[in-house]
């Protein structure tokens, strides 16, 4: 284990990416643990930002919790909401609070999104994350699928909304400049397969060590 982020308590929040095993849930808290940090994920299928603060339950569609490495769980497929994000900050104290969302608000399959009410779904939860340290990851690319209709357009244009909503909260990473165009495989055009979640977790991982390392080194020792 390396003690590049002991001291850091890391919160990870997201939608179905971070939900089953062989996703972001297999790769991120793993290599954050390693790397020092006190991790601590919840996935919530079919979530979008907005859920995570006046919480809006899904379909069944998979929802999951893991704290540090522990071996993944079997997603609960009942419906269920995302716990509110303030009531983790409080039982949990993060530094740093890592979201993976965005395809949910992609209105993929529809001739337009709607930029506004992206920022609405942004801003809501940004505006109650507050002053925690943020860094809010968004979706790479996907493959074209008649189940979904994400295109590498729509892909583009999302993450553009993305990057101005986030900001000053989080800081925007933004997942379609961590991996190629063309070079993401996936299962049913938006989720991926194990390669292509593990290469896209490394370059996440890869893209966010800095701004957590400089995160630790500014904040004050989590509350136990």
């Amino acid at each position: 284990m390396s003690a590049l982020l002991a001291g850091l308590t890391l919160l990870i929040i997201g939608d179905s990416h971070v939900a089953f095993k062989d996703s972001l849930l297999s790769v991120l808290p793993d290599e954050f643990s390693r790397q020092g940090a006190k991790v601590v994920t919840y996935g919530v299928c079919s979530a979008t930002a907005a859920d995570w603060v006046v919480p809006n339950p899904n379909n069944g569609c998979g929802a999951t919790q893991r704290i540090g490495d522990e071996p993944v769980r079997a997603p609960d497929m009942k419906p269920v909401a995302p716990p509110e994000v303030t009531g983790l900050i409080a039982k949990w104290h993060p530094n740093a609070i890592m979201v993976i969302l965005g395809d949910t608000m992609g209105a993929y399959g529809q001739d337009t999104v709607s930029a506004s009410w992206v920022e609405e779904q942004v801003k809501t939860l940004t505006y109650a994350i507050g002053k925690t340290a943020c860094l809010w990851v968004g979706p790479t690319w996907g493959q074209y699928s008649p189940r979904y209709g994400k295109s590498d357009q729509r892909a583009s244009t999302l993450a553009a909304l993305l990057k101005a909503d986030v900001a000053p909260t989080c800081t925007y990473v933004d997942g379609t400049q961590l991996m190629a165009k063309g070079s993401v495989s996936t299962t049913d055009g938006i989720h991926a397969t194990a390669a292509s979640y593990r290469a896209w977790g490394d370059a996440i991982v890869r893209a966010t060590l800095p701004d957590l390392e400089r995160i630790k080194d500014a904040a004050p020792p989590a509350t136990p």
